[in-house]
């Protein structure tokens, strides 16, 4: 097998053998990536293009053990929030049942070193100050997996800013909350 696959949506099924990491997969409506593990399975457009003689593909984001509660992420949030000035990082983990843990090895007003935990499903770290809850180019770099990826920031504010996304080996798909948690 394959580490990247190439695929083709016939109107008979797919074509070709899929990738242990990765498939790309050519569909009526565009080029998507399909991908999963033993948390996720997910197929995301990259590209929105008519091909004619194909099959059509629709998005999909599968939680395998179901969505963890929205009750996590709060928790999270109440975590970090007791920290504000210094970036911290907690993961939602799958273990039986999704459970929060912190692996922040070394953190300050802006940069944060954490373990990387490979029963990870959603890796969430604060930022500092007037940073927004946007990712930067260091996250960009960093967050190069196949998991859900949060950012919070706002947090001496009521109601910090949470951004969530779907990250598949460097390609990026923003999420709502109510399409991460329930």
């Amino acid at each position: 097998m394959k580490p990247v696959a190439y695929l083709i949506n016939t109107k008979d099924g797919l074509q070709g053998e899929p990738g242990i990491f990765y498939s790309y997969i050519m569909a009526s409506n565009g080029l998507f990536i399909r991908s999963k593990n033993d948390f996720l399975s997910v197929t995301v457009c990259l590209a929105l293009q008519e091909i004619r003689g194909l099959a059509p593909l629709q998005e999909e984001i599968w939680f395998l053990h179901g969505k963890p509660s929205l009750h996590l992420l709060e928790l999270a949030l109440s975590v970090l929030c007791m920290t504000p000035d210094c970036e911290k990082y907690i993961a939602i983990v799958w273990e039986g049942e999704y459970k929060l843990k912190e692996t922040t090895l070394e953190a300050g007003p802006g940069h944060v070193n954490y373990e990387n935990l490979d029963n990870a499903v959603i890796d969430i770290h604060s930022h500092t100050g007037d940073m927004p809850a946007k990712f930067s180019i260091i996250d960009d770099h960093d967050e190069k997996g196949f998991r859900l990826y949060a950012v919070v920031a706002g947090l001496r504010t009521l109601f910090p800013t949470v951004t969530i996304r779907l990250g598949i080996y460097g390609y990026y798909l923003d999420l709502e909350k109510g399409e991460t948690f329930e």
